[in-house]
């Protein structure tokens, strides 16, 4: 089922694991102008992807914690998320967001690169504000994404990315912008001297 207007809205995605526990992720679905139907999109071979296709249930949430986003990201998350309670079942919604949406997955492909799951909404809340474009906070955004590509990126394409996103947290950014952008820049190090390493050694 095809959704239209198509747009990517990132945010944070639960799932629930085969022993009870939750899995958070990020997760870019692409959702309908009124935020009633969901695209999700998982890697196969994820754990999101394997919790989806067993229970089919998720919680998306809408969130302008760019610190929670890096983390999940890049596999550290630093502080373990809180959730608010809920009456269903196998779904888990994150204490610190803006507005979250409990899917149900209605069609599945699995035939692509990627899964594709069209899902609606079962129940969804709002918890507090969004605070609102900022700069610094899509610096965050993007310097995530290019932490999960460090292995298929040139070094001087790296370095340009972090050179034009620095003054935007620099200008716009509070100290949880900040923390987020040094600590992804230290993954990012640590991740290119392991692949700098790897070549060396092959």
């Amino acid at each position: 089922m095809s959704l239209a207007p198509l747009r990517i809205v990132e945010g944070m995605l639960t799932t629930e694991n085969a022993d009870g526990t939750v899995n958070v992720a990020p997760m870019g679905p692409k959702v309908d102008e009124s935020f009633t139907r969901f695209l999700l999109r998982p890697f196969p071979g994820s754990r999101t992807y394997e919790n989806l296709l067993q229970a089919r249930k998720a919680t998306f949430h809408v969130t302008d914690d760019v610190a929670m986003i890096a983390q999940a990201a890049v596999g550290e998350l630093l502080t373990e998320p809180t959730f608010i309670p809920t009456e269903m079942p196998g779904y888990h919604v994150l204490a610190n967001c803006c507005r979250w949406y409990q899917l149900e997955a209605v069609e599945v492909e699995t035939t692509g690169e990627r899964a594709a799951l069209t899902c609606r909404v079962v129940a969804g809340g709002r918890q507090r504000d969004y605070f609102g474009l900022n700069r610094a906070k899509h610096a965050v955004l993007e310097l995530a994404i290019l932490a999960t590509r460090v292995h298929l990126l040139p070094g001087e394409e790296i370095d340009q990315t972090i050179g034009m996103l620095t003054p935007w947290v620099e200008k716009t950014g509070g100290q949880a912008e900040i923390e987020a952008f040094a600590f992804l820049q230290n993954v990012i190090a640590e991740r290119r001297n392991a692949e700098n390493g790897a070549r060396e050694s092959s």
